[in-house]
């Protein structure tokens, strides 16, 4: 049988070491939550610092959208302007080519005029009206021209060519 002091004493050493365990607990749960606590106001910085860098990459996309939106509408009023001004180019071209041809008709001297590619009338318009011959050697002093013809005839840049043929 054991004696009653060393039953005591074995009682306090349970005890003491049962108080041990009980702050050793409370201590162990004080890092935790410590680090817990920790560990959590780390994230919460993570999140706010992206956060912030997403904020100011937003803008910087925003700032670069509008960049871009105005280039495009600059392009797209020159693509404007160039066409009309390709539309403008073409129909000269047509009406160029058509007086010549009936330039060479009318003199009887066979012009070689190229004609305007049928892609380019496409894109650019123009309506492309075949010049008939109005006959294979005219009489030269017989023909009597229509007003609009003789109008046309009459042009500076038409009159030039006349000269270039005679």
């Amino acid at each position: 049988m054991v004696p009653p002091a060393a039953a005591q004493g074995a009682r306090r050493a349970a005890v003491i070491t049962e108080e041990e365990r009980r702050r050793n607990r409370m201590t162990s749960n004080r890092l935790s939550a410590r680090k817990s606590r920790m560990k959590q106001q780390q994230h919460v910085d993570d999140l706010t610092a992206e956060n912030e860098r997403l904020r100011r990459e937003n803008e910087a996309m925003r700032a670069s959208v509008g960049d871009v939106l105005q280039q495009s509408r600059a392009l797209e009023q020159e693509n404007r302007v160039l066409a009309a001004h390709a539309r403008q180019l073409c129909a000269a071209l047509l009406l160029r080519n058509s007086q010549l041809r009936l330039l060479g008709d009318v003199s009887g001297v066979p012009l070689d005029v190229p004609g305007v590619p049928d892609h380019l009338v496409q894109l650019y318009g123009g309506v492309h009206m075949p010049v008939t011959p109005l006959s294979p050697s005219p009489p030269p002093l017989q023909l009597q021209l229509p007003l609009e013809i003789q109008l046309m005839l009459l042009q500076p840049d038409v009159m030039d060519a006349v000269g270039m043929l005679v």
